[in-house]
This record gives C-alpha cells, structure tokens and sequence, in this order.
C-alpha cells in the first residue's frame, strides 16, 4: 500500500507491472493489491484506459505516507550517491541528478573499535593524537563518553587528562591506542555536551523586502526568526557550517542571539 502510494504521490502515476516487478509477484497478486487500495482509498487513484496506469486524482490525500520533500530528495541524493541501493527504494521516475561530495575522512577500524568499547564500558584509554594545534603528536590519556558528527567530520567527545577539560577529538587524527584502565571521569560533568541551547537565526537586516522573504522561505522562519536547539558543545560546528559565525554584510542570514554565547568565542 505504501509503495502504491508513494508512486502516486511522487510520479503522479503507477502500473501494475512497477507493483509486480518490485515485490516479485504476479501481475494477478498486484491488481488485488489495487483493489485493496482502492477500498482504502477510493478517491485517491483512477484508471487510464488509454495508458493503462493508474493516476493520483486532483483530490490525491495520502493515507499511508506523511509527505515530505526532504525526505523524498534525500532518498535521491542516496540513490545518486550509491548510499541507497535501488532494490530499497520506493523511488520510480527521477529526475538528472548529482551530488557535490566533499572528501571521504577514513576513520581505521583499529582506532574506532578500542574507542568504541571504552565508551560502552567506561574505560579511558591510552593514545597518540595528531592536533593540529601541535607540531606533533601527543601521548595521553583520555577518557571518551560519546561521538559527534559535526557534518563532515566525527569526533570523540572525551575528558582529556592532559588539557584537564573536555575536548573534541577527531577520529582520523588518532595514530595509535596503547591500553586502557578504569574510568575516574563522569560524562556527567560534561556540562557543554550535557546542556542544549538554542541558536536563532535572522535574515540579514540588509537585504530588500523581497530578499527578506526569500530568506525566510527558504528556512521556513516563523515570524522572521529560525530557532534551533543544539548541543552547546556543537554550536561552534553549527554556525560555521551557516557561515555566521562572524557578522558579514554579504551573508543572507545572520546568527541572532549571538550575544548570548560571548563565552564560546573562543572556539569561534
């Protein structure tokens, strides 16, 4: 009933053939399936006799599918990537498509899998860790809680005994674990990844009327203003990724509560 559905939703248009070929069953098996549908939803398809398809009608409501554009072009950007494989797609026709992909960040296996057991077990471990705020590599001993994506790249969050702080570590940067031991660090006190905050986006003052609501139809503002609710230890990845982490004349939004978040300058 779904896949029915989504082809009606999507391309406006389905066969029985499109039913019979995805799920490997008989033509017989998918005109039942139609009858279904047609019990369910009676007012949703019809049949063309001249193409032989079945087509969504003008009073077309989804019974089975909460329509969603963002979700429907982020199964296209699977499919044109190879993320998704077309056996597990719904999609049918589609349009051209390509996708800018930035540089594959390979994590080793070597490296995740000793990080990965110590935040399941509570244990800190033992690493050599290539910063970039260090000509070269460190030994020491961290203790990780959790992981972070931060849209191109992942991080261990952990407490670093050498810097006595919580600190971001990114997975491609580790050259080598060592051992572990006991835990003495409570995640818990990791007020930064505990606590979330919320980032209010603006249109930039400076743009026309016209500009104005582009802006805020493209990020679907309520009243002008855009809030998102993060991990405070992320805002800095966020509004980097927007380009507003430092005011710009040329940008078409603004971070507007910036003021409030004074204290994460540094990291900004």
């Amino acid at each position: 009933m779904e896949f029915i559905e989504f082809r009606l939703l999507w391309d406006g248009k389905i066969n029985r053939g499109e039913v019979a070929e995805y799920f490997n069953i008989s033509v017989q098996q998918a005109s039942l399936d139609f009858a279904k549908y047609l019990d369910l939803a009676k007012h949703n398809m019809e049949y063309d006799r001249h193409e032989k398809v079945y087509r969504a009608t003008e009073h077309f409501k989804p019974l089975f599918l909460a329509p969603d554009t963002q979700t429907y072009l982020n199964e296209i950007e699977g499919l044109a990537t190879g993320t998704i494989s077309r056996s597990v797609s719904f999609v049918g026709a589609r349009p051209p498509c390509d996708v800018v992909t930035l540089p594959v960040r390979r994590v080793r296996i070597e490296m995740l899998l000793p990080i990965l057991w110590a935040i399941r077990d509570g244990k800190e471990i033992d690493v050599t860790y290539q910063s970039m705020r260090t000509p070269d590599p460190t030994r020491q001993w961290i203790a990780p809680h959790s992981l972070a994506f931060d849209g191109s790249r992942w991080h261990a969050r952990a407490w670093c005994h050498g810097s006595s702080r919580f600190r971001d570590f990114v997975l491609t940067r580790f050259q080598h674990i060592h051992g572990r031991r006991p835990g003495t660090v409570n995640p818990q006190d990791d007020t930064d990844w505990q606590s979330f905050v919320v980032i209010e986006i603006a249109p930039n003052p400076n743009l026309t009327p016209s500009q104005r609501d582009s802006v805020i139809a493209d990020f679907g503002m309520q009243d002008g203003r855009l809030s998102k609710t993060i991990r405070r230890s992320l805002v800095s990845y966020f509004v980097r990724h927007l380009r507003i982490e430092i005011p710009q004349e040329s940008q078409p939004i603004v971070w507007a509560n910036r003021t409030q978040f004074e204290d994460l300058r540094h990291d900004l």
